[in-house]
């Protein structure tokens, strides 16, 4: 008995369970920890937020805080867990299952004296009034903070016919003389009390959780069960420095890097050289706050990585976050990432991790997810690759990658009041946070991210926002974090007036901008508002029309079901030219269809891959040299290399138009179709150009959705933004990009522009605005609300329900997972997931709830197949996902 408890871990793969001891496990995750303080990011964050540098003292006694995470393991309702079945418990031992978060936390508050004896407190007592604090996040590892719930009958010895079976209280002891053997330097007499702001404890909470997970991993080349001769004492320290190093952590010092890297940009991007907006990216002035604004096109990905690797040479950062807005651009981005990185490292590069859930990649590898943490990779690697690829294997643990791609969710889940947002904050202050299309965030996520941004500063982070479209406004407001109070915003005429492309950063004089060049490109755009967005047909026509002269064409809707019903239209137009030989439809393996969200997780990428090749910057020809007629949603705006003659779409806001503009004659060519010399643009309109019918429904995506019991809602909400556009392409037959983006953006989104606007328009509008305005401050309060207050005690945090609390608003997409044989998709891949809209997923239908009654769709209906969830059928098919008519 002796020779079991108390026990750590646990493996029950043999009738008799192997155990891991408990002090040999709180001797891994102390030895994490201590390894931990001295990389050189981790020391910078800690200082940062402790206002001081750590002594070895510091990390002496912070490591013993981190050994005791699991002291609540020597309780003997946990100990007893060692029988599933509590009948084959030895006679005595009575007390029921339980566990030892909340229990460890009970017996350090208020626990039996003759319990507690054991620990050497009256010396830690000297290490200061955080000593609490830090001991309550470190038993709190399970990533929230725990509570007192423990009853003294769980510390009591247990016995039986005059005989002890386990004492607690002699567990304890152990864990006393332990801590004093480890870190005896942690008890020096006459050192200074640990560091006790709010921002250090929460720091020091996300590092235990990292180092409990790491520690807990069991595998070769981690934290395998001590050998029964074992002194784990002597082998723990080595076993931290070789796991951190595995997965990345270690990175050496400034010096290592240089010799590691080229630092050449031709070399790094297989181009000429750095523009200069690139080149000015290698700045050793600038803030940890920069905002690069230039057009879409313009090399911003390059840049960023650009300054990536100029400070991570030298060692002001150790890791790259790169977060896009949808996982549509993240997978887009990814390969990119990783070709950088292959050119950029000598040899030996940091693993790339695709940061996205149920689609995670290292280097380029995917994996199928086990139970217990534990995953199979596709390409089977050797035990050493596969521990460089730690990181990838679970969604809590991607910040962990040496660089990672993928939404700004995972960044911002870890600055919500929610399980493990510590690990992500501590894992993030190591890195560039870099934030694609910062524009593209509503009120809720712009809020959450200015939270995020300065918890991050505030633990010496350092962050790059990138944006084609950003009003004045935000940007002020970004440049502000940090500071104290809020900035006073610019007015109309100082926002338009700054320089755009430009770099804006914050120096110790304030805020700085500076313009820069982007890309020297100009391009003319000629555009013009058509009153036909409830006309497929017509639009059809005008891109079939183009089509006929051999131009690629790109029609953008604002809505699924608009796209759905233009295919339609087009391929009606193409029953008439048939007989001239003309087929201009967007095709994949041979099947005509649209590029939108809803298609499977196998879909989208090919989509991706046949979008680019067809209507990209080295896209293919024709037979006959026909055009291409290219529908789709807002999918096709962002991050795809889109390279069209003429440009259809739905009226949007002014960032958002910007944005699709930039994929029309996005590259130079000798020479464009008949009529397409010129970069066009058609906008589509309701009818009459009139957006007032739309203050009550919404159509086309354009106007609030109202529904009752629900706030309000909409693709495209602010019809005064919507209104300013539509004028300002009204205003002039041409505009020049970039160089009037800065005016187009301003007198589209700015709060005098949008207010001149609604007082034009009339009453209805000007309570309209009130009731927008009033939304948006609403939900930035809600993101308050939900936000991780890095500035308050640790204990004081979270809700009892975090269910509501998420990094984006509104109800979440329900992804199906299909069982085998996997049914065929519509562009002839097997499907394995496919996601449903909030609004596609039958009210009540359970959680578990998954497809059945999948069937092969009909003839005449085309590749594809149909299947029930819940009472509601849906089909799949060259459309993409869609509800079924009851």
């Amino acid at each position: 008995m002796e020779s079991i408890f108390p026990w750590g871990k646990l493996e029950r793969t043999t009738p008799q369970p192997r155990s891991h001891s408990l002090l040999d496990h709180m001797t891994d995750v102390a030895a994490v920890l201590h390894r931990l303080l001295y990389l050189p990011a981790v020391q910078r964050a800690l200082q940062q937020a402790a206002g001081r540098p750590l002594t070895d003292v510091d990390r002496a006694r912070l490591a013993v805080l981190a050994f005791l995470h699991d002291i609540g393991k020597a309780n003997t309702g946990f100990q007893g867990k060692y029988w599933n079945d509590p009948t084959q418990r030895p006679a005595g031992w009575f007390t029921p299952h339980c566990g030892h978060g909340a229990e460890g936390w009970s017996l350090m508050e208020d626990g039996p004296p003759s319990v507690l004896a054991g620990l050497p407190l009256e010396a830690m007592d000297s290490w200061g009034d955080s000593c609490c604090d830090l001991l309550h996040a470190s038993i709190s590892h399970h990533g929230r903070p725990v509570k007192s719930n423990g009853s003294s009958v769980l510390w009591k010895p247990i016995e039986h016919a005059g005989q002890v079976l386990y004492d607690p209280a002699q567990a304890v002891q152990a864990m006393g003389q332990a801590i004093q053997a480890q870190y005896p330097e942690a008890f020096a007499r006459s050192a200074p009390e640990l560091p006790a702001t709010p921002a250090f404890v929460h720091l020091f909470a996300g590092l235990v959780q990292l180092a409990d997970w790491l520690g807990s991993d069991t595998r070769p080349g981690f934290f395998p069960y001590a050998q029964p001769e074992e002194i784990r004492s002597k082998t723990a320290p080595a076993l931290a420095q070789q796991a951190l190093a595995a997965i990345g952590l270690e990175v050496g010092d400034a010096l290592l890097r240089q010799r590691a890297t080229h630092a050449d940009f031709a070399q790094a991007f297989g181009v000429p050289g750095a523009r200069p907006m690139q080149a000015a990216m290698a700045g050793d002035g600038l803030g940890p706050v920069v905002v690069l604004e230039a057009e879409t096109g313009s090399g911003k990905t390059e840049a960023a990585l650009w300054r990536f690797l100029h400070l991570w040479r030298a060692g002001e950062v150790d890791a790259l976050y790169f977060a896009l807005p949808t996982r549509v651009a993240a997978t887009q981005l990814y390969e990119r990432v990783q070709a950088f990185v292959q050119r950029t490292w000598k040899d030996e590069p940091p693993v790339v991790v695709r940061a996205l859930p149920g689609y995670a990649a290292a280097d380029g590898q995917g994996y199928e997810p086990l139970p217990g943490f534990q995953v199979l990779w596709h390409d089977e690697p050797q035990d050493d690759e596969a521990e460089r690829r730690w990181a990838a294997e679970h969604p809590k643990r991607y910040l962990a990658a040496p660089i990672a791609v993928g939404t700004v969710d995972q960044a911002l889940l870890g600055a919500l009041q929610i399980k493990h947002a510590h690990m992500r904050h501590a894992l993030l202050a190591r890195s560039l946070l870099v934030v694609d299309e910062v524009h593209a965030s509503d009120a809720y996520m712009t809020r959450l991210t200015e939270h995020l941004l300065r918890a991050h500063v505030a633990c010496g982070g350092q962050a790059l926002l990138l944006s084609a479209t950003l009003g004045a406004v935000a940007r002020t407001r970004y440049l502000a974090i940090g500071q104290p109070g809020l900035p006073t915003p610019p007015t109309l005429a100082q926002a338009q007036a700054l320089a755009y492309p430009a770099i804006s950063h914050r120096s110790a004089s304030g805020p700085k901008l500076r313009a820069v060049e982007g890309n020297p490109r100009q391009k003319t755009v000629h555009w013009q508002t058509l009153d036909c967005i409830d006309a497929p047909e017509r639009i059809a026509a005008l891109a079939v029309e183009a089509a006929a002269q051999g131009a690629r064409v790109l029609v953008v809707r604002n809505t699924v079901p608009a796209a759905m019903a233009t295919l339609q239209a087009v391929e009606a137009v193409e029953v008439l030219a048939a007989a001239q030989g003309v087929d201009c439809r967007f095709k994949v393996n041979g099947v005509s269809t649209l590029h939108h969200s809803r298609f499977s997780r196998q879909d989208r990428p090919l989509l991706d891959v046949q979008v680019q090749a067809q209507i990209g910057k080295e896209r293919s020809p024709r037979p006959g040299g026909a055009g291409l007629v290219v529908i789709g949603t807002q999918t096709l705006e962002q991050s795809l290399d889109i390279d069209a003659d003429l440009l259809i779409t739905d009226l949007c806001p002014m960032d958002v138009l910007l944005q699709r503009l930039g994929r029309l004659h996005r590259h130079a060519r000798e020479q464009r179709p008949e009529g397409c010399e010129q970069a066009r643009a058609w906008v589509l309109t309701p009818p009459g150009h009139d957006l007032t019918p739309l203050l009550q429904r919404q159509r086309h995506g354009l106007g609030p959705i109202r529904l009752k019991s629900q706030p309000m809602g909409g693709v495209y909400l602010d019809l005064r933004v919507l209104e300013a556009t539509r004028r300002l392409i009204d205003a002039a037959p041409t505009r020049s990009i970039a160089a009037d983006n800065r005016l187009l953006v301003e007198q589209a989104t700015h709060a005098e522009a949008l207010d001149a606007i609604a007082r034009e328009m009339g009453e209805a509008w000007v309570q309209f605005g009130k009731e927008v305005d009033g939304l948006r401050f609403a939900t930035g309060t809600l993101a308050n609300l939900h936000a991780l207050a890095f500035d308050q005690p640790f204990g004081a945090l979270f809700p009892q329900d975090e269910g509501n609390i998420g990094s984006r608003l509104g109800a979440a997409d329900r992804l199906m997972t299909f069982a085998e044989p996997l049914p065929l998709g519509p562009l002839g891949q097997p499907v394995e997931q496919l996601a449903l809209r909030h609004h596609q997923v039958p009210p009540g239908l359970p959680a578990d709830a998954q497809p059945e009654d999948v069937l092969p769709l009909a003839d005449g209906e085309g590749p594809g197949f149909s299947f029930r969830l819940g009472a509601a059928r849906y089909r799949y098919s060259r459309f993409g996902v869609e509800r079924l008519s009851s």
